[in-house]
């Protein structure tokens, strides 16, 4: 399945050179993975919300303790009096906010699960499949990185140097029993195709 790093490798992937039919499945696949993620993200903001909420009520309440204490320094006997009145019901407000808070979080905490398990990355199926499909289309073996800087056209093209460069390498790479082409843009696709579930290494 995909995740936060899946995404992050299809963008630079498609930072690269790509061919068409890979970057359109690859866009549309990215459009919809990165709608999923949003929504986690805003997940996950809003329980930093309530963290930051419970703090504030948290903090707010030991100030005004805080403030009931000096005064109870500072004033006559009376106020004194009205202090030691205070803090029981200060105490008292203490205790009932700490488990209310506490089933305030209990409660959220299930919903904001609900909400990342919905945003999780399921992409759609056809999506799916058309990208991975075009991955595939998109890795070269060994074989055809040989046979196409072979190719007379693509070696005037290139340069019959840097041709002779990457078709040496390729028959390298198929001396050790290598099966894909490793440059930059292959070995991407294939870590991609391996987060997605589809090793083709291991075929």
């Amino acid at each position: 399945m995909a995740d936060k790093k899946t995404v992050d490798k299809v963008k630079e992937m498609l930072d690269g050179h790509v061919y068409a039919p890979l970057r359109d499945a690859a866009e549309k696949w990215l459009a919809e993975a990165d709608a999923k993620y949003d929504v986690k993200e805003k997940a996950g903001k809003a329980w930093d919300k309530l963290g930051d909420a419970a703090e504030s009520f948290s903090d707010a309440s030991m100030k005004f303790s805080e403030k009931m204490n000096e005064a109870g320094e500072k004033f006559t006997e009376g106020a004194e009096k009205f202090a030691d009145k205070a803090g029981p019901a200060i105490d008292d407000l203490k205790e009932k906010a700490g488990p209310k808070l506490e089933e305030l979080k209990d409660k959220a905490a299930p919903k904001i699960d609900e909400l990342k398990g919905k945003a999780s990355p399921t992409i759609d199926k056809v999506t799916e499949s058309e990208f991975v499909a075009k991955l595939k289309e998109g890795i070269a073996t060994v074989s055809e990185t040989i046979e196409h800087f072979s190719d007379p056209k693509v070696r005037e093209d290139i340069g019959e140097e840097a041709a002779e460069q990457i078709k040496a390498h390729a028959e390298a790479l198929k001396a050790e029993g290598k099966t894909y082409c490793d440059c930059p843009a292959c070995t991407k696709a294939r870590e991609i195709l391996r987060d997605l579930g589809e090793d083709i290494d291991g075929e």
